[in-house]
């Protein structure tokens, strides 16, 4: 799979400082894969959000709220969308022809370090065909190629098996675990990093 920017994007270089960039936009057009299209998050999104965050995996190894609400949800979209130009991207998963929200992927860019963080959700009843892992695919090859990003890394929760098979399955390596990396919500939990660079091979 290969992004889906314009070749405009592609010679762009964005400067950031801890991870801020001043003229990162949504592709366009959107990046498209298999079976998975990527689009920017919409305010009718927000109960679809509000329903995915129901189930405990989501609040547990995510920073998405506990009890979301249909108008916390809301917020969080509002926010997420003002946060693109401070290099913070999320995308919401669909899989057409349905338009609908699945769940989010998203890449926090630190292009002063030619490296970005992605991290991502999907909903229950999306979860076991591989959607995760081509979302994962679209945005890792759009920050390659498009932003001259040269590592992708990304965090796990050392319980959180189904999202590291989400890693493997797309090419990202397990470097190992990182204690008491940082604070989420209450907790301080180890986790456990991965990374893919722009010069390994892509996955089969």
């Amino acid at each position: 799979m290969t992004s889906s920017a314009s070749n405009a994007a592609k010679a762009r270089r964005c400067f950031c400082y801890r991870g801020q960039m001043d003229d990162l936009v949504p592709p366009d057009p959107p990046l498209v894969g298999g079976r998975v299209t990527l689009r920017t998050f919409r305010e009718s999104d927000a109960t679809a959000v509000a329903e995915s965050c129901q189930d405990p995996a989501i609040p547990r190894f995510t920073m998405m709220p506990e009890a979301m609400t249909v108008d916390r949800a809301l917020l969080w979209i509002q926010r997420g969308l003002e946060w693109w130009p401070r290099g913070i991207a999320r995308f919401a998963i669909t899989c057409p022809p349905a338009d609908d929200c699945l769940g989010q992927i998203g890449v926090q860019f630190d292009t002063t370090r030619n490296r970005a963080e992605a991290f991502y959700w999907l909903d229950p009843q999306a979860r076991g065909q591989g959607l995760a892992v081509e979302a994962l695919e679209l945005v890792t090859r759009w920050a390659f190629e498009d932003h001259g990003i040269v590592r992708m890394q990304l965090i796990t929760h050392l319980d959180n098996s189904p999202s590291q098979r989400v890693a493997e399955r797309c090419g990202y390596l397990r470097e190992g675990v990182l204690r008491a990396w940082e604070p989420v919500k209450d907790h301080q939990p180890d986790v456990v990093m991965w990374s893919r660079l722009a010069s390994d091979p892509s996955p089969q």
